[in-house]
């Protein structure tokens, strides 16, 4: 009994976590280089005087989140982890978007809707497989028919 009496107050060294300021890291990156871009094409002062201030803080607060999770205690680091997972399905469904509006010339609309479809139910938590096929691919299919045919709106296909 008292081991793991002791075991739940026993404190561990927070893990560090480096993704996050690499993440962080570059996304300052980005801004300044933005704000680089901005200066170096501007007409007016007023220009890189808009972008500047704005740009100089984002990166700053990006940092400092970047160091404030790489140095996050291990209370903060436990309940981050829990809510994790729920608060990464909305990120994962943007991306997940924005991966089907980058593909979707490339591979088709049907397949890219069927594709993501399916990814989309699988962040939501369905693992029933008749489940998943008939919404992936009856839901592409109905959407194609109706942007193709009833719409006539000219998409890139592969099956029809």
């Amino acid at each position: 009994m008292r081991s793991t009496e002791h075991s739940k107050h026993e404190t561990f060294p927070a893990r560090r976590n480096w993704g996050a300021l690499i993440f962080a890291c570059v996304l300052a990156g980005a801004v300044l280089f933005f704000a680089w871009s901005v200066v170096d094409a501007a007409r007016r002062t007023t220009d890189w005087l808009l972008i500047g201030p704005g740009a100089v803080i984002a990166a700053a607060a990006f940092l400092w989140a970047g160091v404030v999770d790489f140095r996050a205690p291990q209370q903060v680091q436990a309940l981050a982890e829990a809510a994790r997972s729920e608060a990464a399905r909305p990120v994962i469904l943007i991306g997940l978007t924005c991966a089907f509006a980058i593909t979707a010339p490339f591979i088709g609309f049907d397949l890219g809707a069927a594709v993501f479809i399916l990814l989309c139910l699988l962040v939501q938590g369905e693992r029933t497989w008749w489940k998943l096929a008939l919404a992936s691919v009856g839901g592409a299919a109905l959407m194609t028919w109706t942007f193709v045919d009833l719409l006539m709106v000219r998409l890139p296909v592969l099956f029809l």
